[in-house]
């Protein structure tokens, strides 16, 4: 470890000790060569030393900034050893970058962390904490894979539905997907063997409640069949074998009985990112953490109006309500400057969020003056000749011929009029921005359109924007990219198209988005879901965002 004999940044939390600490930084700190710049808040969050500190990180504030700065002031300035401070990153993609950043800090040309050997890895995921922590017990387990458990649950379902139910096609396809969602949120709240007789309890309750309600009959069936769904999951993974959540769940249960662990005792500072994001399995790991390091701090990032996951477990009221769980010194910092976003969208995101989900709520603050532009349009209202099939002045028989060969339609006459009007509306901007990053946003995988899905659309932009010499193969797979509002998150592009944003389709109540009571589902929690998506789709964009509506009032 190399702390390089600089001059020691002052730990005080006041005005002049934040200034002095941002001072340090850009004059003793570099990354890849350049000068490490904390704003206030970001400098007040990494000098922070609260036992339990919140910080609520704002779309584009520079969440993964102040998580590296944090660790180069706790090793450099505070003498902390790598070995006292664990990161904990929510995918391995996240942890990687935060170990090759810190890995090229300097201070005073020297390396942050000195070493001979392999690069530093105090970043890593929890489940990758919680494998290493399994295996120091002197177990070998091994980790089922994504396509095997779907595989085994495939398997399940036919046979505990072949004799007693049965489903027309689209309807079992539905049971599928649902019963492999119930079996995601189990596993969370109530996990393994231990946690089977919890789960029945509230699945009985359920279907008590329910079962005699006619509107609610195939919502008991998925209920019954899930139940016995997952019992048979977990009878059938035998020893060594565990998913994620279990060996989340073994994980916790190994800390809390087994003593000692040397590794875990010396942890004196836990970090965790996309804190919005925690659920019941990190909550329980931390606490088993903290039973060999009861001082240990906790550090945790994130952003409640970027909470889009409760899909997959994660339960926002961890960081809506941080001091309950942590109330301990606890205490919460706001990063609200938005360095990603021009002002306009930055404005009109904090509009949207203040209006509809919290108007108490932080707002962010933009940092680039410049204004940025935000466009509304219908695509129905733009002039088209669907009669063309060929060619006149106004081209448009090129997007009917597109469209019915990537719709697999027989003739251009049979593709719908509001899909050839989409694909020139799309074909407009694209030619406008033809050498930016453009990013094309949309609640679902699919279209209101049948058989126009993201894919099939994105297809028939490619061949639109290549027979136009608008871009080249190259340019359209370097610059274009569409993807589910869900799948942007944690990205940007200097352009970015929400499609189809009609009340209709992103606001619309989901036949089964509350099926899930046991779980916490409820209309008011699937209403918050949909306008915290709508805000990490619109601060994805840097200087235009395009909302693509035929409503006359857009939601956004």
């Amino acid at each position: 470890m190399s702390t390089s004999g600089s001059r020691k940044a002052p730990a005080s939390k006041n005005a002049h000790g934040i200034s002095a600490v941002q001072s340090w930084f850009e004059q003793h700190v570099k990354l890849d060569g350049k000068p490490y710049f904390l704003d206030q808040d970001q400098a007040r969050a990494v000098t922070d030393l609260h036992k339990n500190t919140l910080v609520t990180a704002r779309a584009g504030s520079g969440k993964t900034r102040v998580i590296v700065a944090k660790v180069v002031y706790l090793i450099s300035q505070l003498h902390y050893s790598p070995s006292e401070i664990a990161v904990f990153m929510f995918n391995r993609t996240a942890a990687a970058e935060v170990n090759e950043r810190i890995a090229a800090v300097e201070i005073d040309g020297h390396p942050l962390i000195s070493t001979n050997a392999a690069p530093p890895t105090l970043a890593s995921t929890f489940h990758k904490f919680a494998l290493t922590t399994v295996q120091e017990s002197g177990l070998r387990p091994e980790i089922i894979s994504d396509a095997t458990q779907q595989n085994l649950l495939n398997n399940l379902l036919r046979e505990v539905t072949a004799d007693q139910y049965h489903f027309s096609p689209r309807v079992y396809q539905d049971l599928t997907k649902l019963t492999a969602g119930f079996i995601t949120r189990a596993g969370q709240k109530y996990p393994g063997s231990a946690g089977l007789a919890q789960l029945t309890a509230a699945t009985n309750a359920y279907l008590r409640k329910y079962q005699s309600s006619p509107d609610k009959r195939f919502f008991c069936q998925v209920h019954r069949i899930a139940l016995e769904v997952y019992t048979k999951y977990l009878q059938s993974l035998k020893s060594p074998l565990l998913d994620f959540n279990l060996l989340m769940a073994r994980a916790a249960e190994l800390l809390k009985n087994v003593h000692p662990n040397p590794r875990v005792e010396r942890l004196k500072y836990l970090m965790v990112d996309e804190y919005q994001d925690f659920s019941d399995l990190f909550y329980n790991l931390i606490l088993a953490i903290r039973s060999h390091c009861p001082g240990a701090k906790l550090f945790a990032v994130g952003d409640d109006w970027q909470a889009i996951n409760r899909f997959a477990g994660s339960d926002v009221n961890y960081f809506l309500s941080f001091p309950t769980y942590f109330p301990e010194d606890s205490t919460s910092i706001p990063l609200a400057t938005n360095y990603r976003s021009c002002r306009r969208i930055v404005e009109n995101a904090n509009r949207y969020m203040l209006t509809h989900y919290d108007p108490t709520a932080l707002p962010a603050k933009a940092h680039n003056r410049k204004s940025g532009k935000i466009y509304h349009a219908n695509p129905e209202r733009l002039r088209f000749d669907a009669r063309d099939s060929l060619e006149d002045g106004l081209g448009d028989g090129l997007y009917q011929t597109i469209l019915a060969g990537t719709m697999q339609l027989p003739s251009p006459s049979k593709v719908p009029p509001s899909a050839a009007r989409l694909l020139k509306q799309l074909t407009k901007i694209c030619h406008k921005h033809s050498g930016q990053s453009i990013m094309l946003l949309h609640r679902h995988n699919f279209t209101s359109l049948n058989g126009l899905t993201l894919e099939v659309l994105a297809h028939a932009l490619e061949k639109a924007l290549i027979s136009q010499s608008i871009m080249t193969p190259d340019d359209f797979a370097r610059n274009v990219r569409f993807l589910t509002m869900h799948r942007s998150k944690g990205l940007e592009a200097a352009v970015v198209i929400i499609l189809e944003a009609d009340a209709d389709i992103i606001a619309s109540a989901h036949p089964h988005a509350t099926i899930f009571e046991i779980f916490g589902d409820t209309r008011a929690a699937e209403i918050a879901d949909q306008q915290r998506l709508l805000y990490v789709a619109m601060t994805r964009a840097k200087e235009r965002l395009y909302i693509l509506s035929s409503d006359p009032k857009p939601l956004i």
